[in-house]
């Protein structure tokens, strides 16, 4: 590697992202003083309509991390791009769960207005007793304009019956703005039996991947 490209990989990670959970995970591989967190300006992103198969969801995350990681980059601006930035890490997650027909269905964030019944239909129809994909695009664009993409699944299996808890954890308010409706890493892993694959992809980060994703750009996370 050259000179500047050795220090290129030395400086900031700045985290495309709104998200805590993101920031945390993140910092468990990056030194936290070399982390800068810049969500995109826009709040905006494309939805799943008529999105019904794995093939699908895959690219439409890869789509949304892809105008994420083109929003940061525009907010940074060519100086600072070259002045002492490593890598932008952008990632999207989302939860599918399976109709009774076998196509997939998208779960998002539950919107606002009326969340605690979209979250209680989403436990029946999709969670409790059955297995469901956490599914995790992450975008990764170096300050010389490499660039690494991924999607990483994970199986994520709830336990049965437990339909008397679920009253009591609509009343967390947890499920707010949470993906799936649900966090692993607080009162709803309560709920879960097993995960097949990356943790850390469930919470919106998957970790090991995003290793790999920094080796092979080169990117220095000490």
């Amino acid at each position: 590697m050259s000179a500047e490209g050795q220090e290129q990989g030395r400086g900031r990670i700045v985290l495309g992202s709104r998200s805590p959970q993101r920031r945390e995970l993140l910092a468990q591989i990056v030194a936290p003083g070399r982390i800068e967190v810049l969500p995109p300006a826009s709040t905006g992103e494309q939805g799943f309509d008529g999105v019904a198969d794995e093939p699908a969801i895959h690219q439409r995350l890869r789509e949304i991390v892809l105008e994420k990681a083109h929003d940061v980059r525009l907010q940074l601006g060519a100086q600072r791009r070259a002045a002492g930035m490593a890598a932008v890490v952008c990632a999207d997650t989302v939860i599918a769960g399976t109709n009774q027909d076998g196509t997939r269905c998208v779960l998002e964030q539950p919107p606002e207005e009326n969340w605690q019944q979209t979250v209680r239909d989403w436990f029946l129809r999709f969670y409790l007793g059955r297995t469901h994909s956490a599914i995790t695009a992450v975008h990764v664009v170096t300050g010389l304009g490499r660039v690494c993409e991924r999607v990483v699944e994970s199986q994520v299996t709830f336990h049965t019956g437990m339909e008397s808890r679920l009253e009591d954890y609509l009343a967390t308010g947890e499920s707010r703005g949470k993906a799936g409706g649900y966090a692993l890493q607080g009162e709803g892993g309560d709920f879960v039996e097993r995960v097949e694959g990356s943790i850390s992809n469930v919470i919106g980060l998957p970790l090991e991947a995003l290793l790999e994703m920094f080796e092979e750009l080169e990117v220095d996370v000490g």
